[in-house]
């Protein structure tokens, strides 16, 4: 009886030490979704001639990631990306509906050239890598938007930790001439929302679409200056208003389509 005592206490110490084992082998890396990683991520297609993201002859990219890193996609999976070569081949086989839109905090950057990484700790560290490197930011979107123009009303979502809406054209000029003067700048938009190209509306439901629509902009080749001069064109008895004649000929309209703004 004494023995049968002593191999179930054994048994019961045994399973204890292999659950405590097992448990200390799990390692589970936190990771937070980061509106710059998008910007970021954006500009690295740009160049690495990526899918679905054309080159750019002026592109700013001054920083490459340190592997290994761990990033998550949309739906919540996580992935380590040991490479150039992985990050690679997971941007192109991105969708819609399963992007990368996280990352794992600290990590580190190094710039072309260098031997010494720098870390980044946080969205606020990363967004100043961002807006140093002088990357196209949702800043740049709003203002420029060459070949849509933003069906009212839609939302920001600023530095500062406050949300500002977006009424009509005044309100958007009028952002963009504060974004001079300020250091609280844009870090996304409110989804979904919706934009005009082409005389079609389309919704927009995640930063990953956003920057599609931007990058088929840069497709188009189409440069116009930030003049302001507004223009108008009624859209099934909407009144849209742009900044200017250069972009509603990008969105697809003639001066034939112009109406008097109000």
């Amino acid at each position: 009886m004494k023995n049968i005592k002593f191999l179930m206490l054994f048994l019961s110490i045994l399973v204890s030490v292999f659950v405590s084992c097992s448990s200390g082998d799990e390692t589970t890396i936190e990771t937070q979704k980061s509106s710059a990683l998008r910007i970021y991520l954006n500009e690295f297609k740009g160049a690495n001639n990526i899918s679905g993201r054309s080159t750019s002859t002026d592109s700013n990219f001054c920083y490459e990631f340190v592997y290994p890193l761990t990033l998550a996609y949309n739906n919540g999976t996580v992935v380590n990306v040991a490479n150039e070569a992985e990050l690679i081949a997971i941007l192109e086989s991105e969708t819609s509906e399963l992007f990368i839109n996280g990352i794992a905090f600290p990590f580190n950057l190094i710039a072309p050239g260098s031997t010494t990484p720098i870390t980044i700790s946080n969205e606020s560290e990363f967004w100043s890598v961002v807006n140093a490197c002088g990357m196209d930011t949702y800043d740049d979107y709003i203002a420029s938007g060459s070949c849509y123009s933003f069906v009212y009303p839609f939302s920001l979502l600023m530095s500062n930790n406050q949300t500002v809406t977006l009424n009509n054209d005044q309100d958007l000029l009028n952002l963009v001439a504060q974004q001079g003067n300020s250091d609280n700048y844009v870090v996304n938009l409110v989804y979904p929302f919706s934009v005009n190209s082409n005389n079609t509306i389309t919704q927009i439901d995640n930063e990953y679409e956003f920057a599609q629509l931007n990058n088929d902009c840069d497709d188009n080749n189409c440069n116009c200056t930030t003049e302001v001069n507004p223009v108008c064109v009624n859209v099934g008895g909407v009144i849209i208003s742009f900044t200017n004649a250069c972009v509603a000929e990008c969105a697809g309209y003639t001066s034939a389509d112009f109406v008097t703004c109000n």
